[in-house]
């Protein structure tokens, strides 16, 4: 196929995977620990659900840090680890200020000492600045793995609600490799999107651990994350998502136009966004048209915001639910998605889940990518998060999934199955976006 844009690379991504921590953080559990006097610990938890939509969040274990999840993540996926020839890792909760944190998950895979690793931090959007590193790097064919991982409790003051009740732990990740011509598909990315405003990079930071500030004793107290002028940041998350969407879809459409001679509206693909917080999804989807906002889904209520992890964890587990919902073809009750899992395993190969020692794994494949999910910690699948999603999120994803079902039916261009477009946003301060397509 000819393809006319220079700016399009192709790769082959194989594998998607996360690591859900083990330790699950309720809203009272986080309430308990903030002080006010005018409210109870119930009414401070009902709060927080108003205010970020967010019901749990995961944790991981004192003793584990971003490269413990990130090895979990990858030591539990199908990947063979020995083809990894770059590692990037993601994260803004790093094992320690220096050495990279890579060099650690390099370690605890026991990765050939030839492979290339480093860290990228950038705020939330670290794994798609990642992702841009990696696509220049399979470019020049070699194989890379970029893992973003976060252990952003212990970097919070517990009794500061605006963080506590928003963030969580995980790890999620994807594997590139270089074009195979005797493989039946091909991905391709394109950057379009970027937005650096540098000047409000301090309204979420930490502020004291730096070059700047270096800890001592009379600031250790600071050495956790803070937010300044938070309805700012907030509008301007909403603001900029916006904005980055309108643009790529934009660019999305002069795609289709100059290389296969196709509309957007036809062409199936999802956006999938950043998790910040739920009310600020829902901004951006009542400012979106139509048209753009029926292809947002949201998950996140049974994790809370695992800052860069966040798109890549969101990623693997809407692709797993979107292939379980392509072979119900039917919407499924929440209360019967467990049940109806268990029948799918019993009769298609592709669909499995494995009781391990410390959680349970769930795999699938759709389309051309293997998907691997660990839910450390859980014992059964009534206590996995499968069980945990919100059934109102589960209700709109269904139709999300219905209506891209409905356009892929009626979809008669084999060789593009979908461009989707994944968005990330740091604070407001730094946004980037780029369309991920796939080919045969």
């Amino acid at each position: 196929m000819e393809i006319i844009n220079k700016n399009i690379i192709f790769t082959n991504l194989t594998h998607i995977f996360c690591c859900l921590p083990a330790i699950k953080k309720n809203n009272l559990d986080i309430a308990q620990n903030i002080k006010n006097t005018q409210k109870s610990s119930s009414d401070i938890a009902q709060t927080i659900l108003k205010q970020t939509g967010i019901t749990e969040r995961r944790y991981a274990h004192a003793n584990e840090a971003a490269s413990d999840l990130a090895i979990k993540a990858i030591a539990n996926s199908s990947l063979d680890s020995s083809k990894i020839e770059t590692l990037i890792v993601a994260t803004t909760s790093g094992d320690y200020p220096s050495p990279a944190t890579a060099h650690f998950v390099h370690a605890g895979l026991n990765l050939n000492s030839h492979v290339h690793c480093f860290d990228v931090a950038s705020s939330c959007s670290s794994f798609i600045s990642a992702m841009r590193c990696a696509i220049g790097i399979v470019n020049t064919s070699t194989s890379t793995l970029i893992i973003a991982s976060e252990v952003k409790h212990k970097g919070l003051n517990i009794t500061d609600m605006r963080t506590t009740s928003l963030f969580g732990d995980g790890a999620g990740g994807i594997f590139l490799n270089k074009i195979d011509e005797s493989k039946n598909s091909k991905d391709f990315f394109e950057f379009c999107h970027q937005e650096s405003l540098s000047n409000i990079s301090k309204n979420i930071y930490i502020p004291v651990g730096g070059s700047k500030e270096p800890i001592n004793q009379d600031n250790l107290h600071r050495n956790k994350l803070e937010f300044q002028n938070p309805k700012i940041t907030y509008l301007q998350i909403i603001k900029s998502i916006t904005e980055a969407i309108l643009c790529s879809w934009q660019k999305r459409e002069q795609l289709l136009k100059e290389c296969f001679n196709e509309t957007n509206s036809i062409i199936p693909g999802f956006i999938f966004i950043h998790q910040a917080n739920k009310n600020i999804l829902k901004e951006v989807i009542n400012k979106l048209p139509e048209e753009i906002a029926k292809r947002i889904p949201i998950l996140m209520a049974d994790t809370g915001n695992m800052v860069c992890a966040s798109l890549p964890v969101l990623r693997a587990r809407i692709l797993f639910l979107k292939s379980l919902h392509y072979h119900f073809k039917k919407n499924i009750p929440k209360n019967n998605l467990i049940s109806e899992f268990k029948l799918a395993c019993e009769k298609e190969n592709i669909f499995s889940y494995t009781k391990k020692e410390n959680g349970v794994l769930f795999s699938t494949q759709f389309e051309y990518e293997k998907i691997d999910i660990f839910d450390d910690g859980s014992v059964s699948l009534n206590d996995s998060w499968l069980s945990k999603i919100f059934e109102e999120e589960w209700d709109n994803l269904q139709n999300i999934f219905e209506n891209e079902l409905n356009s892929s039916n009626n979809y008669e261009i084999k060789k593009l199955k979908r461009i989707d477009l994944w968005v990330t946003a740091g604070g407001g301060f730094q946004t980037i976006a780029m369309l991920h397509g796939k080919v045969i």
